[in-house]
């Protein structure tokens, strides 16, 4: 509010407004029930011999009747002894209730009072009909059974309750990998349920060294997740510090596995990722195969890899089922785009203006002339390209499929056409920013793309103040930067500068699959050897 306005407002008479507004406590009444306040107290509320203690502790800890999905199906046993069941509706399979929970409870037989402590193991053994059921005496893990979809059983006279495992809610089926889609290997990627995942990987790896340990993340919501690993390959030392940065994330509530990865990588503002984030199984079921870690977790169709380097994030998930010749020329033609996206735009800008010399005469003469009419220098012209490169990128992305495709298309010619038609823009801009943008385009990981393309603003920024110069001594830093850079203890550019038993082979270039007799060097694995020297005994005389 401006200050001529303010000073009105302070003298003259303002009639009270009928509408009523909403003025926002810095404090707010305190809640029935924080689970933060109960971790903090001594000891852990277990479950009362009394029904009714239970059944209000219950109603307390989970807002009942404010939460109207909450169920509290109470039952009438044989002899007239009380029971209930919990559970979210929604989340569990109602005819499980009905058949293996409800059915079942009804056919228990009289338990006297003084012999009551004895069955409650074999009531889970012999009346409840359901192949995943646990007993236990503490409220907290009833709790965390059920918010995670499971049903939790309440007997009178009973100190233990009965956790049910019938989760059944809305799954997304197996589909095609969408972001690493490729003509080659198996086309299915990972879903939402972490069980499905973890089968997808099992699969692939049918061994029974292949160890799922299961993690919680977040001290409320106890996200679960799977740390995944090959127990006579992994180095152990990868996997304790993974499960060490793991346990230590304190976060309240974890959506999803791309907050796990910013909480345990190591550089938070570091231009390049240091995980490799994937939704293909077969490429985490590789990566295990080498010896590396993997974490999976419940509700994110992704997972994620580590250690991994700069060499594996430039790799695509189709290069391990081409043949060697098709293989590297992909690998030649994205180390190419790679440059593109990365250098060309500032490349540009320091050879039209500090190093005309290095232009064919006639070719300089035909930039010179395509320039003739833009009103604009080359740095505000390369700028408002790339801007509007962009928007059209983030625009087509958040557009449905179709309409997003034909935005780019669309968008990307209507727009340069008459750009260069306003004379706004050299039609040699134009060319030099499709190029940057295609070659964008082919980088495999998502995430390094994203790097690439806040490198190729900052090397925009060094060639125009300071030419080729300043182009050499920026990849000369970013280098180093690569270089200092470590994912859980292993070099970044690993298996560079000094690598062991060819592990450089398929790092740049693919090696044939018979000659990968070793794992990488740089991982330091239990089990060194991945093939015999011969694998391919049919060639022997």
């Amino acid at each position: 509010m401006r200050l001529p306005e303010r000073i009105k407002r302070l003298f003259q008479f303002m009639p009270p407004s009928d509408e009523r507004q909403f003025i926002l406590n810095e404090e707010s009444d305190n809640v029935d029930y924080d689970v933060r306040q109960e971790k903090a107290s001594e000891g852990t509320p277990l479950v009362s011999t009394d029904i009714e203690e239970n059944e209000a502790y219950i109603r307390k800890r989970f807002s009942v009747p404010l939460n109207n999905d909450f169920i509290i199906r109470k039952l009438r046993l044989r002899k007239g002894r009380r029971a209930f069941i919990v559970f979210i509706e929604g989340m569990v399979s109602t005819d499980n209730v009905d058949s293996n929970v409800i059915r079942s409870l009804q056919e228990l037989p009289y338990f006297a009072d003084d012999d009551i402590y004895k069955y409650e193991e074999e009531m889970s053994e012999r009346f409840i009909s359901h192949n995943q059921a646990m007993v236990t005496d503490s409220m907290d893990i009833v709790a965390e059974e059920v918010n995670f979809g499971a049903a939790a059983v309440f007997v009178d006279g009973f100190g233990k309750a009965f956790s049910i495992d019938i989760r059944s809610w809305g799954t997304r089926s197996i589909t095609k990998p969408e972001n690493e889609q490729s003509i080659y290997g198996p086309q299915e990627a990972f879903a939402e349920m972490l069980r499905t995942n973890t089968a997808l990987i099992r699969k692939i790896i049918k061994t029974e060294k292949l160890i799922a340990e299961g993690v919680k993340i977040g001290t409320i919501s106890k996200t679960r997740g799977v740390l995944l690993y090959i127990n006579d390959i992994a180095n152990k030392n990868i996997v304790n510090e993974a499960r060490r940065r793991i346990k230590s994330i304190t976060m309240d509530y974890v959506i999803s596995i791309d907050e796990v990865e910013m909480m345990i990588e190591e550089k938070t503002f570091g231009i390049t990722t240091q995980m490799l984030k994937t939704e293909r199984p077969d490429r985490v079921a590789r990566a295990l195969t080498e010896g590396k870690v993997a974490l999976i977790l419940n509700g994110s169709p992704m997972a994620l890899v580590f250690p991994t380097s700069i060499f594996e994030l430039s790799h695509a998930a189709s290069d391990d089922y081409m043949r060697v010749p098709y293989a590297n020329m992909s690998r030649i033609i994205r180390l190419i785009t790679t440059f593109a996206s990365m250098l060309l735009p500032g490349l540009y800008l320091a050879t039209t203006l500090y190093h005309q010399e290095v232009i064919p005469t006639y070719l300089l003469y035909s930039i010179s002339a395509s320039r003739e009419n833009v009103p604009f220098p080359s740095v505000i012209e390369l700028i408002l390209m790339d801007i509007s490169f962009e928007m059209i990128r983030e625009a087509g992305l958040r557009m449905p499929g179709p309409i997003g495709s034909t935005l780019g298309i669309v968008g990307g010619l209507i727009l340069g056409q008459a750009a260069v038609s306003a004379k706004i823009v050299s039609p040699i801009m134009i060319i030099v920013i499709a190029l940057t943008g295609i070659g964008s385009f082919a980088t495999p990981d998502y995430s390094l793309g994203w790097s690439y393309r806040i490198l190729r603003i900052i090397f925009i920024a060094i060639g125009a103040f300071f030419g080729f110069y300043g182009i050499a001594a920026g990849i000369v830093v970013y280098s180093l930067l690569l270089g200092s850079s470590r994912s859980f203890g292993v070099p970044f550019i690993a298996p560079l500068p000094k690598a062991e038993n060819n592990s450089t082979d398929s790092s740049v270039f693919v090696n044939p699959i018979w000659r990968r007799e070793r794992r990488p060097s740089f991982l330091k694995t239990q089990n060194k050897d991945a093939e015999p020297k011969i694998s391919r005994k049919w060639k022997q005389k």
